[in-house]
């Protein structure tokens, strides 16, 4: 069994409690608009040029087994995603973003991080793209953290079949889901989903006693206003048990992300919530 990774990123204290390691998971059935992780959208591979460290040297161009007339097939339908441009590129402005682990690989790295993590009180965290969409393989992986006593927690927009959830639930410590609008029409023309399903699995992993946080991601002129922070947080004040519910300003420095993939950033020219307007938003929960 293997599951697809495009980072994995030791040392964070923002995904749960203590010191923990996130795994991104690649792949991700929403698209949102302003998306700070657009690499992990594509369960595929993902390309990516940094034009800074390009020295110009044309060896990707003579290595592309698909460019034509002295061009690669980089940001084409043509590219095969091969990777011999990123594995020729010495001066690494060429990279080749996701791939495949086994359970025991992963397992590998984790393990080297076991006794920070329960000294700390931290542990693993699944995040993504949407890691659920890829149930069987993190259920296992959390499985085998389990019988290590490591803690174990999941960051998902929960917009998949409550099956998917399931088989992780045994396994799982610790929920941050997210809850992006309250009308399940503005979610869906920023994210390209309604909200039903996100809605009712809240509702039943909140019964389950593991959704301990869920996060609200403020965007300018789509959620940024008292009204829609007030519905939010209605809906999140009937779950039960005691949930977290956070606000986090939206940032554009992701946009040389986009840049860097050959894809436009759709929340381009948006500002950053000011820390008025943040405090003013926070003032209703």
């Amino acid at each position: 069994m293997t599951g697809k990774i495009c980072n994995i990123q030791p040392f964070s204290i923002h995904d749960g409690p203590g010191i923990r390691t996130v795994i991104f998971m690649k792949g991700c059935n929403l698209r949102c608009f302003w998306c700070h992780n657009p690499e992990s959208q594509d369960s595929k591979k993902t390309v990516a040029f940094y034009p800074h460290k390009c020295i110009g040297c044309g060896e990707c161009v003579n290595i592309c087994p698909n460019g034509k007339e002295g061009v690669t097939a980089r940001f084409t339908e043509n590219c095969s995603l091969c990777g011999k441009c990123a594995e020729e590129c010495f001066s690494e402005a060429i990279e080749i973003i996701g791939e495949e682990f086994s359970v025991d690989k992963l397992m590998h790295t984790i393990i080297k991080d076991k006794n920070l993590f329960i000294t700390s009180g931290g542990g693993i965290t699944f995040s993504g793209g949407e890691p659920l969409l890829q149930p069987d393989f993190v259920a296992e992986v959390m499985k085998r953290c389990k019988a290590e006593g490591i803690h174990t927690a999941i960051e998902s927009a929960v917009c998949v079949p409550w099956e998917n959830i399931e088989k992780i639930l045994p396994y799982c410590d610790y929920f941050i889901c997210d809850l992006k609008s309250a009308d399940t029409d503005k979610h869906k023309n920023a994210t390209g989903a309604g909200n039903e399903k996100i809605i009712e699995n809240l509702k039943r992993l909140s019964q389950t006693g593991k959704l301990k946080e869920v996060k609200t991601p403020i965007i300018p002129h789509f959620n940024d206003t008292k009204e829609e922070i007030i519905k939010i947080r209605d809906i999140i004040r009937s779950l039960d048990g005691d949930v977290k519910h956070t606000l986090l300003p939206f940032h554009n420095i992701c946009e040389s992300k986009y840049a860097s993939q050959g894809r436009v950033f759709k929340a381009a020219g948006l500002e950053e919530p000011s820390k008025e307007k943040m405090e003013e938003l926070n003032s209703v929960l």
